[in-house]
């Protein structure tokens, strides 16, 4: 099967730096210029899914963020707490009675729910789907909150040797003979290390947890095929020549080392960041504020108010070139990308300013 990879677009930085946002306003940029773009979040903000007119779910859905876009934006916000049945109806489409039966085995369940990196992984997954069923220029990804984010990057061609080896099917394997009655503590059926390995799982396992675990495996040898083939679409998209890193920081210090943190994770993936966006590090002041100072004449007030604002732009700006150098020392000549400070209640117009203030980056960002 030939699927189109599109221009990927990776955001990563630490919480609280207006990543999602950011993600959502490159996206909206892109779209903008005529590109079909979707953007994912991996860790979904319901403030900004109303922003962007969309629910959060498994599903890809047309984003209403702007009317000029529609058509070509779409947004992916995958629910947390429902990673455990999408793996699991993802992997099983078009297949009803294997997926109850899955759904059931409490080893599944157990499994699933304990791992840490399961949102990820459906993201993922997810995101493999959305690529092969629709065609798109652009996929823009909203990493979570964390200096592990970066993490799930290796994910996809990890799964995909394991699915793609001996093992699954091995096991699969172990589940006919368990559920066909076989005594599998009896080494004189088997040969060799193999024998030996089985009968291990036999004396440590209940019969019980054993049949279910072989049960499981079982049903993943039936689709290990296809979970394969989502894995190395992840990773293409990942890891692939398209495949382009964007660091989202802000002036703090806890950020800014977040930045460093991962920019140095991304040289050990053999991936580079192509340029580090600042939010909130205003470099010239915003344009509504000449139009109140060709006021202030007549109204002392407005006066008052302008050096209060002028205080808080200059002390903005102060901030904003301490984290440039900073980051300068931190991680080197990687371009970076001031945009201003943009406050309104509604966080969708926070989202179309951000994309204006983005527009001009593109090429860098986007790779156009």
């Amino acid at each position: 099967m030939s699927v189109h990879i599109p221009t990927t677009i990776v955001c990563a930085g630490g919480g609280g730096v207006g990543k999602t946002t950011t993600s959502a306003a490159l996206a909206l940029a892109l779209a903008r210029k005529g590109k079909t773009v979707l953007v994912v979040t991996v860790d979904p903000a319901r403030r900004l899914a109303h922003a962007m007119g969309v629910e959060i779910d498994e599903k890809v859905q047309p984003a209403h963020v702007e009317p000029e876009v529609e058509g070509r934006l779409f947004a992916l916000m995958p629910e947390p707490r429902r990673s455990t049945p999408t793996f699991a109806e993802i992997l099983f489409e078009g297949r009803p009675d294997d997926l109850a039966r899955v759904m059931k085995n409490p080893v599944y369940l157990t499994m699933a729910d304990a791992a840490a990196s399961m949102h990820e992984i459906v993201s993922l997954i997810l995101i493999a789907r959305a690529v092969e069923q629709q065609r798109f220029d652009y996929l823009v990804i909203d990493t979570a909150p964390s200096r592990n984010a970066l993490d799930f990057v290796s994910y996809p061609g990890r799964l995909a040797v394991l699915f793609e080896g001996r093992a699954v099917s091995w096991l699969g394997g172990l589940a006919r003979r368990v559920n066909d009655g076989e005594d599998v503590k009896d080494p004189g059926m088997f040969a060799g290390a193999q024998a030996r390995i089985e009968a291990l799982f036999a004396r440590i396992l209940s019969p019980r947890l054993l049949r279910d675990l072989a049960q499981l495996f079982a049903d993943l040898a039936l689709v290990k095929d296809r979970f394969a083939q989502l894995a190395r679409t992840s990773e293409s998209l990942l890891l692939g020549p398209r495949a382009r890193y964007v660091l989202v920081t802000a002036p703090s210090g806890s950020a800014m080392a977040d930045a460093i943190f991962l920019h140095k994770k991304l040289g050990r993936l053999d991936q580079r960041s192509v340029g580090v966006i600042l939010n909130r590090s205003d470099e010239s002041p915003p344009p509504w504020l000449e139009v109140l100072r060709k006021a202030a004449p007549g109204w002392p007030a407005i006066g008052t108010a302008l050096e209060q604002v002028d205080l808080e732009l200059k002390t903005r700006r102060r901030a904003g070139d301490r984290l440039s150098d900073g980051l300068k020392k931190g991680i080197g000549p990687v371009t970076q990308l001031r945009t201003p400070t943009i406050e309104a209640a509604d966080p969708a117009v926070i989202v179309r300013g951000l994309a204006t203030a983005l527009t001009p980056y593109l090429d860098t960002l986007a790779g156009r």
